[in-house]
């Protein structure tokens, strides 16, 4: 990692030779407060859990780009021994990103080297989108993230390694990628894997696609025997996703997207190659726009790793250690017709039913079993406005089903602020 981080620091001192001007400096930064009452509290017991995260770019003439972006994480402030131990960390950091991008042109294409660290341009993101083709924002809402400009992903991606893209004058786009990562084996040790990934994406009027995928080579340093070796690839796993948009964004659309973290392609040791239901990310979202709002009516299963960093649905994933993965549906109305004074605003409607616990094996024998599911309704409006140069977002999240239970536990509310400089 030290030396990773001296090549950055060795590229990024080498941008001198290409920056004749002084560089651009733009970022963007976030705020989310999350108030809850302690679960399973019938008493008024309220927890504030703090989100932010900085991101940072400087432009050196469009020749050579350095950015970064950090993510913080805090504990429940509302605790009273928070502050009486200032040993104990009450927080945590993380580096989203850290890249530095050397560009060169030539007379018909643009080529871009990378060398990153973090969680860089996943898929199912549309960041490398807006950053080659400068497309606006494309992800469903329901997806929404806070923590940073990426937001959730179709499989967690947290590497170090290179990256080069080639863009022609036509709008197609490729990369390659090679890094880094770590897995974590059944033994809950850490594993070294080596990756290598494919991407393909293009915008045109009315279609809009990103695919990436890869192979992975988990790494060993003993043999069958239990001798130490050098390096040993026991297995080879393969990994994929995408984002689709297909339609017209004024009238009528829809969004895709889905992938799968690890397909084992051969292994000396036995392990399966199917692919667990969980670990399916599969989301499809038909879009429609009207004269005065917006209607999204969306059918997702997400992996829990991917649901724990959206906004709306990050409640319904880790309210139990046992859940593994979301399978349901959500209806989204979304207006920016309203005004309050002379501000703009947007309101907005989350409907979201939800399968916490579902076993689509058994359900090919007994359909009967669906009736032991376990399952949530949440109901969440939100609103979005410019404030102070940036944008307050607020929103109220209720579990329908546990309002007569513990109505305390069962209200669950964000408010935000994001700004651009």
């Amino acid at each position: 990692m030290k030396k990773f981080i001296c090549a950055l620091c060795a590229l990024f001192l080498t941008s001198t030779l290409f920056a004749l001007d002084m560089p651009f400096f733009s970022g963007y930064a976030g705020f989310l407060g999350n108030f809850t009452n302690e679960a399973d509290s019938k008493d008024f017991n309220p927890e504030l859990e703090v989100e932010s995260f900085f991101s940072a770019q400087l432009d050196f003439n469009g020749k050579f780009i350095a950015r970064g972006e950090f993510y913080i994480d805090s504990e429940n402030l509302l605790d009273d021994n928070i502050f009486k131990d200032i040993t104990d960390p009450n927080a945590s950091f993380k580096i989203e990103e850290l890249s530095a991008t050397l560009k060169t042109s030539t007379l018909r294409s643009s080529h871009y080297f990378s060398l990153f660290l973090g969680n860089y341009e996943p898929i199912g993101s549309d960041i490398f989108l807006r950053r080659q083709f400068g497309i606006h924002p494309m992800t469903s809402p329901i997806t929404e993230s806070w923590h940073g400009l990426s937001g959730a992903s179709v499989y967690p991606f947290y590497g170090a390694g290179f990256s080069y893209v080639y863009h022609p004058e036509t709008p197609w786009a490729f990369a390659l990628y090679l890094y880094k990562n770590q897995q974590t084996a059944e033994d809950g040790s850490n594993i070294n894997v080596i990756n290598t990934d494919l991407r393909l994406s293009t915008v045109r009027t009315n279609f809009i696609v990103d695919f990436a995928g890869g192979l992975a080579f988990p790494l060993d340093n003993s043999d069958d025997s239990g001798t130490q070796v050098v390096l040993i690839v026991r297995e080879v796993q393969l990994h994929a996703g995408f984002n689709m948009l297909l339609g017209n964004r004024t009238k009528a659309s829809a969004f895709f997207q889905g992938g799968f973290n690890k397909f084992v392609l051969s292994s000396s040791n036995g392990s399966s190659n199917s692919i667990s239901f969980s670990d399916l990310y599969f989301l499809f979202e038909p879009r429609f726009n009207f004269r005065n709002f917006m209607l999204n009516i969306t059918a997702f299963n997400l992996p829990r790793n991917s649901a724990d960093d959206m906004l709306y649905l990050s409640r319904m994933a880790t309210r139990e250690e046992t859940i593994k993965n979301l399978l349901g549906l959500n209806l989204s109305v979304i207006t920016d017709h309203l005004y309050l004074g002379n501000t703009n605003y947007t309101f907005g409607i989350h409907t979201t039913f939800s399968f916490t616990n579902s076993d689509l094996e058994a359900l090919k024998s007994d359909f009967k079993v669906i009736k032991d599911w376990d399952y949530d309704l949440y109901i969440t409006p939100f609103i979005s406005m410019p404030i102070l140069g940036g944008t307050l977002n607020g929103a109220v999240s209720v579990s329908t089903l546990d309002l007569t239970e513990n109505w305390l536990s069962s209200i669950y509310a964000t408010i935000g602020f994001r700004t651009q400089f």
